[in-house]
């Protein structure tokens, strides 16, 4: 019987047999046609991790271009038949650990922070108290009777931006209520804050653009289709049914966002987790958003970084940048 393998040993074998397959894929590179005089160099994310992060503009309001993701307060995850993940979600991410998350984002230039006004949000009130700079974007829902209470409550909670939630927006729009989302915008602007409207259904923003509203920015879900779980046609929903997507026709959606001018953030970039962050990235900064907004675990920030500037440097977009 061969003798027992130790973690040491599994190690060094696991070492040497990359370092093979490492010299394996240089030899067959080897004899590849060589790029062509002149040709920009390929970004790595190491490279791109030295550059500083993106910033723009929503109204008055200066802020990272990628944004982390309120999941982390809410405790709410995306997590298909896999019932025990937001659970799990909640039991990682302890009030010390939600902190330690806030104080890594802001150390690698993540300073804007997407919440709801629904959610306990004491442990970031206590973060800014604390001294930090992060922006708040708050979700406030008007109800059907046109009642802002929700909206108050985000600015005495001390938001920077309020917006209406994507699921109350598509509703209103659904249920021939519209014109509340128009007041819920003016209601915000009159406390002299950035307003903007979220939505997972294209006509929503269409319906809003078509009314006349003035929202300071939109919100919208945006991710390519490739990926295991990704819908199938025929699709009618905006989203999947069995919580496997959330954008049901990209291209539409880049092309109508083409001719807005006014910033639109992209949510669900990488369709709750099955799509790597620097593909979602590169689609949603090529596909014409001006923000990026993804949840992230307090390992995953440095890396997404990363991620992330790779895809500004490669970027490629006809739609100009709105901020």
């Amino acid at each position: 019987m061969a003798g027992k393998i130790t973690r040491r040993d599994f190690v060094k074998d696991s070492i040497v047999a990359s370092a093979g397959v490492a010299g394996a894929l240089g030899a067959a590179g080897a004899g590849a046609a060589e790029k062509p005089a002149g040709a920009k160099p390929e970004v790595t994310p190491e490279d791109a991790a030295k550059q500083p992060m993106a910033r723009g503009k929503i109204g008055d309001v200066e802020l990272s271009r990628l944004m982390l993701g309120g999941n982390l307060i809410s405790g709410y995850s995306h997590s298909r038949e896999l019932t025990y993940v937001s659970a799990l979600m909640r039991h990682y991410n302890t009030d010390e650990k939600i902190l330690e998350t806030l104080r890594i984002a802001e150390e690698n230039g993540v300073d804007s922070i997407n919440t709801a006004v629904w959610d306990d949000l004491s442990v970031l009130q206590k973060h800014l108290r604390e001294g930090s700079k992060m922006k708040w974007f708050i979700a406030a829902n008007p109800d059907q009777k046109g009642n802002m209470d929700q909206v108050k409550k985000a600015v005495e909670n001390g938001a920077d931006v309020i917006y209406i939630q994507g699921q109350a927006a598509d509703k209103l729009v659904s249920e021939g209520l519209l014109e509340l989302i128009g007041q819920e915008v003016e209601f915000i602007h009159s406390y002299n804050l950035p307003a903007g409207v979220a939505a997972h259904s294209l006509n929503t923003i269409i319906a809003c653009e078509k009314a006349g509203f003035n929202p300071d920015f939109y919100q919208k879900t945006l991710h390519t289709h490739d990926y295991f779980t990704a819908p199938k046609p025929p699709v009618t929903e905006d989203m999947g049914k069995e919580d496997n997507f959330w954008c049901r026709d990209p291209q539409a959606v880049i092309d109508y966002m083409a001719g807005i001018k006014r910033p639109w953030i992209a949510f669900k970039v990488m369709a709750a987790g099955a799509i790597p962050p620097l593909k979602g990235f590169q689609y949603a900064v090529d596909g014409g958003a001006d923000f990026v907004l993804a949840g992230m675990f307090d390992w995953q920030i440095v890396d997404d970084v990363r991620y992330f500037k790779t895809a500004m440097a490669k970027v490629q977009r006809t739609r100009p940048w709105f901020s």
